[in-house]
């Protein structure tokens, strides 16, 4: 069986899970701000290439969120060239789980977006979105 393609950055470490599934899980040393946020997406955007994917951002409870960083959208660059298919977000605190669901809210994207407390129920929703058309849940 072949090893999943990985790339690891300061911030976090990305993994194609299957091809268009890739997993973004930060590392628990890693902060939420603007310049973590931007450096990452220039990472995932890289990885993806010209065809868009699924992606699954796993968020360890010990990362703190620098307020500044839910006053920006992140993913602006998706309405000029469009690299994320499905985003599900694994909040494993229940401080970013919250943080994460108002951000989606006050942003609302172009691709389904849903935010989980576990990996097993964002896969299955990510995996369903490269087959058929998914909602936000």
């Amino acid at each position: 069986m072949e090893q999943p393609v990985t790339t690891t950055i300061d911030h976090c470490t990305f993994t194609f899970l299957a091809p268009r599934l890739l997993e973004q899980r930060f590392h628990s040393t890693a902060r939420f701000n603007i310049s973590t946020l931007r450096d990452v997406t220039k990472v995932r955007d890289k990885l993806c290439g010209k065809e868009p994917c699924a992606v699954m951002v796993v968020i360890p409870f010990e990362v703190p969120v620098d307020p500044s960083a839910t006053n920006v959208d992140h993913f602006t660059g998706q309405r000029n060239k469009r690299l994320i298919h499905a985003l599900a977000i694994v909040a494993e605190g229940a401080q970013m789980h919250s943080v994460s669901k108002f951000y989606f809210n006050w942003y609302p994207q172009i691709f389904p977006v849903c935010v989980f407390d576990a990996t097993p129920e964002a896969l299955k929703w990510l995996k369903a979105s490269l087959t058929e058309r998914v909602t936000e849940v």
